[in-house]
């Protein structure tokens, strides 16, 4: 375990405040879940409040500064969490930095910014304030294109098992750049390989369909059958692979636009065969 994930493990001691930041959402939710087990490890179930915002939203700011006084009856020690604090504008931003020079000794306030697509960032004056108040910055950054393959081999042993270089390569290739979505499948394939297990090319060819493709034809299907329930479920399939919205629209309407000409040229007599040709 790196010092940087030792910082955001139990393993040492808790800072009182936490910036998470960079374009790795596999590290960030890895480090989230090791704060928040140790959250409820150390205070309870309800030592740790969020103030993340449902959808695209930011954080509520004004909730987070009210509930930085509040005492607590219950836990020894509390966990205030604002995920998406990129989305702050300057102005909101403001009485959160003012706030975290004031905090109380038994609170650890856990700011995460996700700093993706480029050029977005956490609000100007946050990293700085998080180290004035005694906190950490933990930056994490995915890796290049051409870098994702040696990890995925470096982080499968670290999960004990082995994964063939060529099986890394079509792992990225199938489910592309987002660290997130590959380290699901990791975990996913930690538990087929099992201890000292290992994974190869031919493993994935038998396991790893081309997710996107099926979905997006699974969605189109539900459409011109007219089954919402389907359909919903699909589209939610491809958000929580990580599929952007737009191409898996344009994707899906281009397969309407053919099918919707597929039945015109059989209401006009051709048959099906000469269709489906």
């Amino acid at each position: 375990m790196s010092s940087t994930d030792r910082r955001a493990s139990g393993s040492g001691a808790i800072k009182p405040a936490y910036l998470i930041a960079g374009t790795d959402e596999g590290k960030i939710d890895a480090a989230l879940s090791r704060l928040r087990a140790r959250a409820e490890r150390e205070g309870g179930p309800g030592a740790l409040e969020s103030f993340t915002a449902d959808g695209q939203g930011p954080p509520d700011a004004d909730a987070l500064i009210a509930a930085i006084p509040s005492m607590s009856l219950m836990a020894s020690r509390r966990y205030l969490l604002a995920d998406g604090v990129e989305r702050w504008t300057g102005k909101q931003a403001e009485p959160v930095i003012a706030a975290l020079g004031a905090l109380p000794p038994d609170l650890t306030v856990v700011l995460v910014a996700r700093e993706l697509p480029a050029k977005t960032k956490a609000p100007r004056g946050i990293a700085e304030a998080i180290e004035a108040a005694g906190g950490d910055v933990l930056r994490y950054q995915a890796p290049r294109m051409r870098e994702l393959p040696g990890r995925l081999v470096a982080e499968a042993s670290q999960r004990g098992f082995r994964l063939e270089s060529a099986a890394a390569r079509l792992l990225v290739e199938r489910l592309g750049e987002s660290t997130l979505r590959l380290a699901n499948e990791l975990e996913r394939l930690a538990v087929w390989a099992g201890p000292q297990g290992e994974v190869t090319v031919e493993d994935l060819e038998a396991m790893v369909a081309d997710t996107s493709e099926e979905a997006v034809w699974a969605l189109s299907d539900a459409i011109l059958a007219g089954d919402p329930g389907t359909a919903i479920r699909a589209a939610d399939r491809l958000a929580a692979q990580g599929e952007p919205v737009t191409p898996l629209v344009y994707q899906a309407a281009r397969r309407l636009r053919e099918a919707h000409a597929a039945l015109l040229e059989l209401e006009a007599g051709s048959s099906q065969g000469d269709v489906e040709a």
